[in-house]
Parts: structure tokens; sequence; C-alpha cells
């Protein structure tokens, strides 16, 4: 037994010295995460992670030392450990080109013009669109294709289909993004609505997956799932909605018709996305997530419903209580968006006023920053949007198109973008195997987006009173989009560095092992283990006697797969190769004294 065992250990240690707990660990999520070795953690924080007692985490990892090691247990590099790298990189292209890049341009192009009217609607919401399905969904995905099965004790049902969801929404946010963008030319609606219906299959796929996934799980339903669940279901009524929105806009004969469509359904449009989608997402991922990361107490589940009951019921009555408002023309409905509103408000900060975010957390890393000044952004936003009829009444303006948009901004980049970073920071090291102690503080994006963020909401606030202020807000655009580039290039680099040791790993993989294991290629083994292919052919494998199959097919079989494909039993097959193997090192340990054919070693002068 490991003498030194206890819940300070570090994951990898624990993985290097004994092999044999890997399944103790898997059990509980680990499977890929951090690579061969795990993540670097200690064994007390996964168990916070993972939702597992310290207790029962220790008694199971103590009961398997010292036993000797299942080969159908061992690490086996899988396409559902990486998954959420291609999500992430597209994610972070959209936030630089189309995203954060196309919108600090257009807000020049405001600035120029001294007006919101300055730049077309169409290239507005063809922005807007980048933003929610390129940048805030592709991350949503991305982070719980990773996440929620390892939150849920279990494995991606289907990880091909999150392969295929990537490609189809991504090809989907090209094309309908273009098509927007291009409106004018004849083929821009058909490509927009291609894009649309491709985007919306990639989300219907998504959230079967999800579901799927937690069907064939052993999860019991826990309050954040409220949040995650609802959110999952207004990604999909928003997809829906924004194609149909879309279309009309596109098709819209005159500008009083284009208006109109921009007027009445936009803003619900936006509230389904940022309250619906993000705002319930973040929540419900922060009550599973935040408690772990930095000790924060748990947030009892009469508190969680309540905080879900209030926020779903604001989300309904905005959308019912402006509809109703535009149909009617009647003041008195708008008036009563008030009350949504600040079921809105108490909702959404309840959670961070339970954990009392202002003060110094329990621990802390270098994405505390980023979640707490993001919970501060997320209250700015809601105060702000209580004080709009206070607004209206002193600028004397009926309806701020420049204050709204303030609001809007403080939530999606101060709240949702700063959120995305901050998790991102956190998650992305953790999944590569990476100790985020030794990485950079990223205090430059957090100083930078902060700044951009807080100049945007006052200075485009300030040009309701002043036009000068028209000339300023486009720096604020040029300093967000500074910040997120520096942040996408810090994760890329820790992207490629965690594939680096992966390929790293490989490369270890094929040198010769003590052990034969199920996922070992049989053309490996025929080559460190010249005298097997007897036992191949013995077992029905004569195919291999053909050399270009070795060259080929068998380079990319594992034996696993062999002993399917064949209806041999994988341990038969595991033991006479094994045992062939270890006669064949024991004699060139005791006889290799030059060229050695089965030793596979040619030089040992």
């Amino acid at each position: 037994m490991l003498a030194s065992l206890s819940l300070d250990m570090m994951v990898p240690d624990l993985l290097k010295q004994h092999p044999e707990t890997r399944p103790v660990l898997d059990r509980y999520g680990l499977h890929g995460c951090g690579g061969q070795h795990g993540p670097q953690e200690s064994l007390s924080f996964f168990a916070r992670m993972h939702g597992v007692a310290e207790s029962q985490l220790l008694n199971e990892i103590k009961a398997v030392l010292g036993t000797v090691p299942n080969a159908e247990d061992a690490y086996q590099p899988s396409n559902a450990d990486s998954i959420y790298r291609r999500y992430f990189l597209a994610g972070i292209a959209v936030i630089l080109t189309v995203g954060a890049g196309w919108g600090a341009w257009l807000l020049w192009q405001i600035g120029f013009a001294r007006s919101f009217t300055g730049v077309s609607v169409l290239d507005v919401n063809a922005h807007g669109h980048a933003q929610i399905f390129g940048w805030v969904g592709l991350f949503i995905m991305g982070f719980a294709y990773q996440a929620f099965p390892r939150f849920w004790h279990t494995t991606l049902a289907i990880p091909e289909l999150a392969v295929t969801t990537f490609v189809a929404m991504l090809i989907g946010i090209i094309v309908r993004t273009t098509g927007m963008t291009f409106h004018t030319e004849s083929w821009a609606l058909s490509a927009a609505m291609f894009g649309g219906f491709l985007e919306i299959a990639a989300v219907f796929v998504f959230i079967w997956q999800l579901l799927l996934t937690f069907k064939r799980s052993d999860a019991t339903f826990e309050p954040y799932m409220l949040f995650v669940f609802a959110a999952l279901g207004f990604f999909l009524i928003q997809g829906a909605l924004s194609v149909w929105h879309t279309y009309n806009t596109m098709t819209a004969s005159t500008r009083d018709e284009l208006l109109w469509y921009v007027a009445t359904y936009q803003a619900v449009l936006r509230d389904v996305q940022i309250h619906g989608l993000a705002l319930c997402m973040i929540l419900g991922v922060s009550l599973r997530l935040l408690p772990g990361i930095f000790a924060l107490p748990e947030i009892g589940r009469k508190k969680c419903v309540t905080a879900f009951t209030l926020i779903l019921l604001a989300i309904i009555g905005e959308v019912a209580l402006f509809l109703i408002y535009r149909f009617t023309h009647n003041h008195v409905w708008a008036a009563m968006l008030l009350v949504p509103w600040l079921m809105l408000t108490i909702g959404s900060l309840i959670i961070p006023i339970t954990w009392k975010l202002w003060r110094p957390l329990p621990v802390t890393d270098r994405s505390s920053k980023f979640i707490r000044m993001a919970f501060a952004w997320l209250a700015i936003s809601m105060l702000m949007l209580l004080m709009l009829p206070v607004y209206q009444i002193a600028s004397g303006i009926p309806f701020s198109h420049a204050y709204y948009g303030s609001i809007r901004h403080a939530i999606t980049v101060g709240f949702i973008s700063l959120m995305i970073m901050g998790v991102a920071a956190k998650a992305v090291p953790t999944l590569n195997g990476i100790d985020h102690q030794s990485l950079s503080a990223l205090w430059g994006p957090f100083i930078l987006v902060n700044t951009g963020c807080t100049l945007r909401v006052s200075l485009q606030t300030l040009t309701d009173w002043h036009p000068l202020f028209f000339a300023l807000v486009g720096i604020s655009g040029l300093l967000e989009l500074t910040g997120l580039a520096w942040w996408g290039c810090h994760l890329l680099g820790l992207m490629r560095q965690g594939k680096r040791n992966e390929l790293s790993d490989e490369v270890t993989q094929t040198s010769k092992p003590q052990l034969i294991q199920p996922h070992h290629k049989v053309a490996d083994i025929l080559t460190w283990f010249p005298n097997t292919s007897r036992v191949f052919d013995e077992l029905g494998f004569t195919l291999l006697r053909n050399p270009i199959l070795r060259r080929t097919v068998a380079r990319h079989t594992t034996l696993a797969q062999a002993s399917a494909i064949k209806r041999v039993p994988l341990d038969v097959m595991l033991m006479e190769l094994r045992l062939v193997s270890m006669t064949i090192v024991q004699g060139s340990e005791q006889s290799c004294s030059g060229h050695c054919q089965d030793c596979g070693d040619h030089d040992h002068e």
C-alpha cells in the first residue's frame, strides 16, 4: 500500500505510481482528462469537482492498491477527450473575426456617422448572430460535451455525433452569416435559410446527445440541472425564432416593414438568447462548478428552485408583455415590464449574493477575477434595466437605442464573455494536463476587456447627451478585441501544448511495452514480438501472412477490435500473446549478445 496516500496527493503522481487506481478515478469522470497521467490537481480537488465524498474516494483507491492492473482498464486515448478543442478554437476564430472584430468595425462606422443608424440593421443582425451562435453557442456546446458526462460520472453517448454537430454548426454559422451580410444578392436569402436550418439541426442533435448521455448515466437530478435543461430548451427555441426573424427582415419589402419587424421581435429574440440561453446555462454551470473550484458553499435546493422559478417566469413575462405592448400600443403593458425585470434581477442575483462574491474567495486562482467581475457586470446590467424608466424621464427620449444597447453590452461582454474567459482559463489547462499555477495570470486581457466594456457602456449612453461621444466609442471595441485576441492566443498555445504532450505519450506508447494491452495495434505487436505471428495464425488471423495487410489494416486495428472481428475472446487472445511475448523478453535478456531478431534490437554492439 502507498504510504503517502492522502487527499493532498496529486492525481498524476498517483497514476504514475499505481496505474491500477485509474478505474476508480474513471468511475467518477476522469477518463481522458489531462491525458495519460491526468490533470494537475489534488485528490481533494478531484473529489470536490466530481461530486464524490473524499473518504469514499480514498477508501476505493486503497482497496485496489497493489492489485494487478486489468488490461481493459488501461488508459486508451479517445476522440471524446479532445472534442472541446475544435469548438473552442472555432469560437475564438468567430469572436476575433465576424464577432468582436466586425463589431469593432461597425462601432467605428457608427462613430463616424454620429448615429446608430449609420450602419445597416441587417449587418448588425449578422454580427449579433455570429456572437450568439459562433461565440456563445460553440463554447456552450464544447464545454457541455466535455464536462456534463463527467459531472454525471459517465461518458458521452455517441462521440462521433459531437464531431458531426460541430461540422454542421460551423458550416451553418459561416453560410448564414455570409447570406445575412450580402443581403442584397439574389442568393443571400437561400444561403441564410440553409445555414439557419443547419444550425437548428446541429442544436437539436446536440441536445438529444446530452439527454441520451444523462439517461444512460446513474446521475440523480440536481437543482443546477433545472437551469441547464431550461437553457437547452431555449437554445432550440431561439434557433427557430432566429431563423424566422432573419427571413422576415431579409424579405421586408419596405424600410417601414423592416423597422416594424425589428422593433417588434428583435428585443424578444435577444431576451430568449441572452436571458434564456446564456444566463440560464451560466448560472447552472456555476452552481455545479464554482463550489468545487473555489470551495464555495453549496446552495440549497429551495434557494436554487426559487431562483430558477423567478428567472423562468421573468423570461416568459418580459417576452409576453413586450409583444402585447407592441400589438396594442398600450403603454400600461410596457410599464408592467418592470415586474419581470425585477423578478429577473432577484432571481439572477440570489446565487452570487449567497456566495458573497464581493469578498475574497476561499480559494483563488487566475480565473477567479474573471468570475467575480462577470457577476459584477451582471448586477450592473440588471440595475440599468430597472433604471430604464428613470432614464427615459431624465433624457426625454421615449426609447433610447444607446441606453438599451448599453444594457445589452454590459451583460453580453461584461457578464457572458468574461465568464467564458474565466471558465476556459481554468478548464483548458486542466483538460490538457497543464499546471495552471505555472501560467500567466491573464491580467492583460482582463484589464483590456473590462476597460473596453466600461467605456462602451458609459460612452454609448452619453451619446444621448452629446454627439461628441460618438467619436470616442470606437476605442472601446478596439480594446475589447485586443483583450480577446490576447486571451485567445493564450488558449491556443495551451491546446497546442496539450496536443504535443499527447503525441509525446503516443511515441512513448509505441516503444516495446512490458505488458500487451487491448489498445495496442496488431502491427505494433508483430514488430515488437515477431514470434507472436504464430499466435495470430492459430487464432484464425491467417490474412496477416500477407505483408500488404500488415502494413495497412494491421496498423490501424487494435487487439480489441481484432478480437471482435474474429469473435475470439479478448482475454484468451491477450493471455496467449502475453505468454509468447514474455518468453521472448526473458530469452532475450538471458542470451541476447548481438544481432537478435526476437528482441527487436539490432544494435547491441
